[in-house]
């Protein structure tokens, strides 16, 4: 018996597919998210993972973090 694979929880928007109704902290956060699951790919990907790629990632990953909280600062 074949098992099926599930149908993924998180889809990829294209940049022309982003919910108008998103705010701008919103967004940041699904940024945040779409990178984690790229650094994981890569992790799976490319044995050994490579070092360079996960850095800018997880650079990238900071980045949004600062902008999330700098935005929460803001609103405060």
């Amino acid at each position: 018996m074949t098992k099926r694979i599930p149908q993924a929880v998180l889809r990829v928007l294209h940049d022309d597919a982003v919910p108008e109704t998103e705010s701008p902290s919103q967004h940041i956060r699904n940024a945040i998210q779409a990178l984690m699951l790229a650094e994981d790919r890569v992790c799976v990907l490319t044995i050994p993972a490579d070092p360079v790629l996960t850095s800018l990632l997880r650079s990238a990953q900071a980045r949004c973090f600062k902008a999330l909280f700098d935005l929460g600062k803001e609103g405060a």
